[in-house]
């Protein structure tokens, strides 16, 4: 059997191929082990690669770990509700492998549902070249299935993603007398696609995002297109950030968290427990659910709320679990520290050299602001991204922000300001 050529092993792993090339280079990859090993080093271990081919071929009770593939569907369709909902929405707030996955498929299914629906018609219908399905789905996978799975793989996923919408197509369809027309050149309709529209003076054009309905651009003279229904605080919001291409710590922030002390880097330090949530972040409700971590042999913990002249607010009585709600009051920020009862003795967390547990309650007028945004301007995720990363509200920033990339999945653009807000969360 002839062998991959130098050339061949690095254009593919560098994802330079054209379609016929990867087509033809992941069929050999699929057949011969000494090609696939070379690849594979000379991938020096990339992340990516490896970590979804643990999960597509590894144990299966790894892959518990993730949404199943019927759990994605049924969100991509919009078919969960109630505790199935939260479920999945918590768990891809936290798993950007996962995310990626929904935002695949997503697109996926908006790119090929057309595709099926003509399929189904009376009208004769050209069968599919080999080369005709690598272009039509080669451009929705960031990492490239070809290069994760082989060939073999790959058509296992095409055929059960196809099945999959296949299923949801309807499967009665009354009967229709079609009349073929004569073969014209159709142009393309506007309304099917907005971002594929010409756009004036699209050579002075500097940040271009699809965003809801609306396709937002901004020229080189600083002029945003595409956002007219917006009023004048949210247009220069989102000019400024599609000018800088960058989000700035929300001033709520300040002073919510400080570098730990290096006196933190003590064996003894490392063992205690310690508070989780809330801390370093801005909060909307007012019903903050206090988290922390065990303690081997405790009998109950006690949580203390103070506010900013530390004076004691909320108190909880002694509980055996690991959490706890309460109410406070709006526009101030709040410091909290638990207690775990062991063997008749307290230990606190945080404690000194430790910084405290900081947190901030949004005032009632940002959250009325808020509220009227989401209302009126709900289509628009990059607007409500933006006024929430503006008010310090980062889990939420980070949800409407990931629905921009999903309709962006190319933009580089989308990817860093999405990135920007995931990166304030970690501090």
């Amino acid at each position: 059997m002839e062998h991959l050529t130098q050339k061949q092993l690095e254009d593919y792993s560098q994802h330079r191929l054209g379609t016929a090339d990867l087509l033809t280079v992941s069929d050999h990859l699929g057949e011969c082990e000494v090609c696939r090993q070379h690849v594979e080093a000379g991938m020096n271990g990339d992340p990516a690669f490896f970590a979804l081919h643990a999960e597509t071929f590894g144990d299966g009770a790894q892959l518990s770990t993730h949404l199943t593939a019927e759990q994605t569907a049924e969100y991509v369709d919009k078919n969960l509700s109630g505790e199935s909902l939260q479920m999945v929405t918590d768990h891809l707030e936290s798993c950007e492998q996962c995310a990626l996955a929904v935002a695949d498929l997503r697109a996926f299914r908006n790119e090929i549902a057309p595709s099926l629906d003509r399929e189904y018609s009376p009208a004769p219908v050209p069968i599919a070249t080999k080369d005709s399905w690598a272009k039509k789905f080669g451009s929705f996978f960031r990492i490239s299935p070809i290069q994760a799975f082989g060939g073999a793989a790959l058509a296992v996923l095409l055929l059960a993603v196809v099945a999959w919408l296949v299923w949801r197509t309807p499967k009665e369809r009354e009967p229709q007398i079609v009349v073929a027309p004569t073969p014209v050149s159709e142009p393309s309709r506007p309304s099917e696609s907005p971002s594929l529209q010409p756009q004036p003076g699209s050579a002075n054009v500097v940040a271009r995002l699809n965003d809801g309905q609306r396709v937002l651009t901004l020229d080189q003279e600083g002029k945003l297109s595409g956002a007219d229904d917006l009023p004048p605080a949210y247009k220069n919001l989102v000019t400024k950030a599609l000018s800088s291409q960058r989000i700035e710590k929300s001033s709520q922030l300040q002073g919510l968290t400080r570098p730990p002390s290096s006196l933190m880097s003590s064996d003894n330090q490392k063992h205690q427990f310690s508070v989780l949530e809330p801390v370093g972040n801005v909060l909307m409700t007012n019903n903050p659910t206090f988290r922390w971590s065990a303690v081997d042999g405790a009998t109950g913990y006690v949580v203390e709320v103070y506010d900013e002249q530390f004076k004691l607010v909320a108190s909880s009585p002694q509980r055996t679990d690991l959490s706890w709600t309460t109410a406070l009051s709006r526009g101030h920020v709040y410091s909290w520290q638990v207690k775990a009862i062991k063997d008749g003795q307290e230990i606190t967390s945080p404690r000194p050299p430790a910084p405290q547990a900081k947190f901030r309650v949004l005032d009632q007028e940002k959250v009325n602001e808020l509220t009227r945004a989401k209302r009126a301007y709900g289509s628009s995720h990059l607007t409500l991204g933006l006024l929430y990363a503006d008010a310090g509200l980062l889990k939420e920033a980070a949800q409407e922000l990931r629905q921009v990339r999903s309709a962006n999945p190319n933009s580089e653009l989308a990817r860093n300001l999405l990135r920007q807000v995931q990166g304030l969360r970690r501090q």
